[in-house]
């Protein structure tokens, strides 16, 4: 797994690259732990990259929301592979999280 910032117009693009499991998942939310803390950001998701998503990392990604969320900033995942999305619909998160 592999998880890449850059800052762009305004906001973070955050990119994760490769399996996001129960052991990948604490590198990815020691990755975006200073984003959490951010005021008034924006924050998009790249998930194009991503193979596999576990229900931990999927909790990550839930508590990163409202995080960003709580602090005044928006998120979104824009883009995400068929396996990803296939999750998010039966986890029921498609509807909060995924952009078309």
């Amino acid at each position: 797994m592999k998880t890449i910032i850059e800052e762009k117009n305004g906001g973070v693009v955050v990119s994760v690259q490769g399996e996001l499991d129960t052991n990948t998942s604490i590198q990815f939310q020691r990755d975006i732990e200073p984003l959490m803390e951010r005021k008034d950001t924006h924050v998009e998701m790249d998930l194009s990259k991503l193979d596999y998503v576990s229900s931990k990392a999927l909790r990550i990604i839930v508590a990163f929301q409202q995080a960003v969320l709580k602090n005044g900033g928006s998120f979104s995942i824009t883009k995400v592979t068929d396996t990803v999305r296939e999750v998010f619909d039966m986890t029921g998160l498609s509807a909060s999280f995924l952009r078309d």
